[in-house]
């Protein structure tokens, strides 16, 4: 063998690293990281972490896939044809995700490649998927259970419920929207390569620390939430295809996209429109104001994601977005009449339609003709 020549044993093990695409800007998937750090730390092995965005995805020839063994895919699978296509080109792929749409990626398929393993439960959201599933790899390994010091396993394994909890809305643990504030108000880099020091970050954060910041910052964003809901207007879904619902347009507290579409929601069904809040902002890393992102998020059974697809989004039932020019959306803007009753109060189109057939006409209508 030449001198210059790399030893075949070398070779292999410098190409025996991990990939974790994971998604970002989103607690659930750094987390969903940070337990794919928690077991590659604990059996020595390298790894390389792409925080993935849905509005501008990694492909294929983005990666040094030549470098790798195998993929992990946390949280986020990626557009359709992707897993194919990075399969073809590594030992392995493994999907840890939650969301609907994976598991209508692939529930449907004929084949799948065989070197693909998938686990995929929208009971459990991305991070504790991760959690459990590292755990279990690193006990098959004989090197134990736990992939921490024992007195820092109950308060790492809270912090992955506080974010599972908050992530699939269920609000069931003590204080946990104070939690999901509190986290917020921190303003962590979730861009692990951009922020080597996110995987301590988050390992240092106290449950009870981020509750305290929470509940302080609670209120004010109830007020900025509140004030952006009397902004909201009626929008075509589709142009109409998907029905009619409530939509806000801002900027500046996109933030608190899933808080304020969520009673957007409520806001919507209460006017008989469809139980969906959309949420439109502008994504500052595209560099495009032409392009907008709709959030959806949705109450009771009305299920968000069969409109995010029909335009290449994804996501879960309720709540999942996608992105659609500003041209288009402009186009799905309602021409309103706003009825002005004795009292003043404002009616969506619907409650008015609903006025009339309660009411004789009597009542002194003021009908004003108004774009949102």
């Amino acid at each position: 063998m030449r001198e210059d020549e790399e030893d075949p044993s070398e070779k292999a093990q410098n190409r025996a690293r991990s990939a974790v695409l994971y998604h970002y800007p989103c607690p659930d998937g750094a987390f969903a990281a940070l337990a794919a750090h928690l077991y590659f730390s604990a059996i020595a092995h390298p790894v390389l972490f792409f925080p993935n965005t849905v509005y501008r995805p990694f492909k294929v020839d983005d990666l040094p896939l030549g470098d790798f063994e195998d993929v992990y895919l946390l949280d986020f699978v990626g557009p359709a044809g992707f897993v194919e296509q990075i399969s073809s080109r590594v030992e392995r792929v493994i999907i840890l995700d939650h969301h609907k749409t994976a598991l209508e990626m692939f529930s449907g398929k004929n084949f799948i490649p065989d070197n693909v393993t998938r686990v995929i439960d929208i009971q459990r959201s991305g991070a504790t998927i991760a959690y459990d599933y590292f755990k279990e790899k690193l006990a098959e390994k004989n090197l134990g259970s736990e992939m921490l010091p024992k007195y820092e396993v109950r308060k790492v394994t809270r912090l992955f419920k506080y974010i599972e909890d908050a992530d699939l809305w269920r609000w069931k643990l003590p204080s946990s929207k104070a939690f999901s504030s509190g986290l917020k108000d921190l303003n962590i880099e979730f861009d692990v390569r951009s922020n080597p020091a996110l995987f301590k970050q988050l390992l240092a954060l106290d449950p009870e620390s981020v509750i305290n910041q929470g509940m302080e910052s609670l209120s004010q964003k109830q007020k900025l939430i509140s004030e952006v809901l009397e902004q909201s207007f009626e929008i075509a879904l589709g142009n109409g295809v998907f029905g009619h619902c409530l939509a806000v347009e801002t900027d500046s507290i996109s933030e608190l996209r899933s808080e304020l579409g969520h009673q957007l929601a409520n806001k919507s069904h209460s006017l008989n429109l469809r139980g969906i809040g959309a949420v439109v902002y502008r994504v500052p890393e595209l560099e495009n104001n032409e392009v907008l992102k709709i959030s959806l998020r949705s109450v009771v059974t009305e299920d968000t994601t069969t409109i995010s697809l029909k335009f290449g989004g994804g996501g879960h039932r309720n709540a999942s977005s996608f992105m659609l020019s500003s041209t288009e959306f402009e186009q799905w803007k309602v021409m309103l009449m706003i009825l002005l009753t004795p009292s003043k109060d404002i009616v969506h189109f619907q409650a008015f339609i609903n006025f009339l057939e309660e009411h004789d006409h009597a009542s002194g209508l003021a009908l004003v003709s108004a774009t949102f």
